[in-house]
């Protein structure tokens, strides 16, 4: 699995894209046994800047990719605001997968006995 983060900037606005790509066929079974992973793109950012912005959630895998946009026209510091939310949503993503992987079925199996 590949997070690919975007950064660019037009008419003075900085926009980060995060794409979620290349699953893995175990990745994608986890997904279908216990449920895509949702992360919130919004919430608290730590920053430094520290900055809240409203609640969203989103799916890892199906709702890829995200995005959000700082106009510097509205933010003194759009800059730092856009790489703390593409830093922080990238390491969202990244918790979010290893809980998944971290899931296991101990349960499921299949048994033969020969009489």
């Amino acid at each position: 699995m590949n997070i690919r983060s975007f950064y660019t900037l037009q008419n003075d606005v900085y926009k980060v894209k995060i794409v979620t790509e290349d699953w893995s066929q175990g990745d994608t079974t986890l997904m279908a046994t216990f449920g895509e992973p949702e992360i919130d793109l919004g919430g608290s950012f730590t920053g430094p800047p520290s900055y809240d912005l409203p609640s969203n959630l989103a799916k890892i895998m199906s709702e890829s990719p995200f995005t959000q946009s700082f106009d510097s026209r509205d933010y003194a510091d759009a800059e730092d605001r856009a790489n703390v939310w593409g830093s922080e949503i990238g390491d969202r993503i990244d918790a979010a997968v290893v809980a998944l992987r971290a899931q296991a079925d101990d349960y499921t199996r299949e048994e033969v006995k020969t009489v």
